[in-house]
């Protein structure tokens, strides 16, 4: 079910004929009389301007419909076929047949109102038949018959058209064309003529079901004149029923377009709708790159942001090091100082605990020379024995040790010939700074 939102209407005589206006001027006023309308727009032609025939094929398939449809227009149409904008929509079927409504309209008619509308700034998504809303609006109305056959002549200032229905379905839909300068008697009796002549007709194509009545759809008064001379030309029951009844042919319009899973009349030509639709893919495309342009520029500016902010923290933290510089050597002066003190406090590593631990570690035929005793630092040690393994049971007692942090033996010196005792040297380290 669909509701109208809003409706609004614009009166818009546009000359017909091309060589009549100003293409510019009146694509101006087409503009501003759509007042930047968003979505699908739908143009409908003036049934006179179409070729319009109902007719049954012996298919159900789109592909093989659309080729039988161009042979039924080559057949009645005074045109050739490439002159023609050509459609077709499926009214209805049983089992493989199919009841079809072909449209077909000079190519230069849709031309130049595609024209019109792309220089408005808006091209047509769709062209359609002005007696198809009709039509539609008496369906949704429940104006239509579904058994018999029954005729329909819409009458209004663009035009007539006359609709015969049979068992529900259109199997006639013909433009009767305009009054212009008719009077209403020529008009009545022109329109009777051609009325009876189409009733008659049908017989050849559709059977000889008999007409029993025909409704006068009409604007303002009832046309008297009309259906007097129609229900007597015609033989039928005539009656008179008022358009204003119906809601505007616009509706009718955007109702069948909002149908769904119905495939309904379109003009439009194929290349309009290819360029369409390399116009979407264009713009898509244009949107996509503008999208990763954008999606660039936030990632760059972040990226700066980042650095900037990582920069001025860099710059933060730089001053917070640089106040703490000050305390930190202060700090670091007043340790060394404790530890200074500390040391000197301790005699555990003092020079006569070194003395006294190096000679009583001394093996009986081991000689010292030489002691040098140095704070918080090592201590060196000169000395021989006649015996060079009293030298290594010296160094390794000197290991041992818990006074000393390291051992380190710089030297065995031997005399040529045996004529001197072999001599050491060796240095202890203290536990101190200077060992860190």
């Amino acid at each position: 079910m669909y509701e109208v939102a809003d409706q609004q209407g614009v009166e818009l005589d546009i000359p017909e004929k091309r060589e009549d206006r100003d293409t510019a001027e009146w694509a101006a006023r087409i503009k501003q009389a759509m007042g930047g309308i968003k979505g699908h727009l739908t143009v409908t032609l003036h049934t006179e301007h179409a070729l319009l025939r109902a007719v049954d094929l012996p298919s159900s398939d789109a592909d093989e419909l659309a080729g039988m449809v161009e042979l039924q227009v080559d057949k009645f149409s005074p045109f050739p076929v490439e002159q023609m904008a050509i459609s077709h929509e499926v009214l209805g079927g049983k089992g493989s047949n199919s009841r079809v409504l072909i449209a077909a309209c000079k190519r230069e008619v849709v031309d130049d109102l595609g024209a019109l509308f792309t220089a408005a700034g808006r091209q047509p998504d769709r062209i359609d038949i002005a007696a198809t809303g009709w039509w539609h609006l008496m369906q949704q109305a429940g104006r239509v018959p579904a058994e018999g056959r029954h005729a329909v002549l819409l009458v209004d200032e663009t035009g007539t058209e006359l609709v015969v229905n049979q068992d529900g379905l259109p199997v006639v839909v013909r433009s009767l064309g305009a009054q212009h300068r008719l009077s209403d008697e020529e008009y009545a009796g022109e329109l009777a003529e051609e009325t009876g002549y189409t009733l008659t007709s049908l017989e050849s194509e559709w059977g000889a079901t008999a007409v029993p009545d025909l409704t006068v759809w009409h604007r303002g008064e009832t046309p008297t004149e009309l259906v007097s001379r129609l229900g007597a030309e015609c033989a039928v029951e005539t009656h008179a029923q008022s358009l204003d009844d119906l809601p505007p042919l616009t509706e009718g319009v955007a109702r069948r377009d909002a149908e769904s899973g119905r495939t309904v009349l379109d003009l439009i030509p194929p290349e309009w709708k290819a360029e369409a639709t390399e116009r979407k893919g264009q713009r898509r495309i244009i949107t996509l790159v503008a999208s990763l342009l954008v999606l660039w520029i936030v990632v760059l500016v972040a990226f700066f942001v980042v650095a900037h902010f990582d920069e001025a923290r860099i710059e933060r933290l730089r001053g917070e090091v640089a106040a703490l510089e000050g305390p930190a050597e202060e700090a670091r002066l007043l340790r060394h100082r404790v530890e200074s003190l500390e040391q000197f406090a301790d005699r555990t590593h003092s020079a006569l605990e070194c003395l006294r631990e190096v000679t009583e570690l001394l093996p009986g035929d081991v000689e010292l020379n030489s002691f040098t005793y140095r704070k918080a630092g090592a201590v060196n040690l000169r000395g021989e024995s006649p015996r060079e393994t009293s030298i290594l049971d010296y160094f390794e007692a000197l290991e041992q040790s818990d006074l000393f942090v390291e051992v380190r033996p710089e030297g065995l010196t031997r005399a040529p010939g045996g004529r001197r005792n072999p001599e050491f040297r060796v240095t202890a380290r203290l536990p101190g700074e200077d060992n860190r």
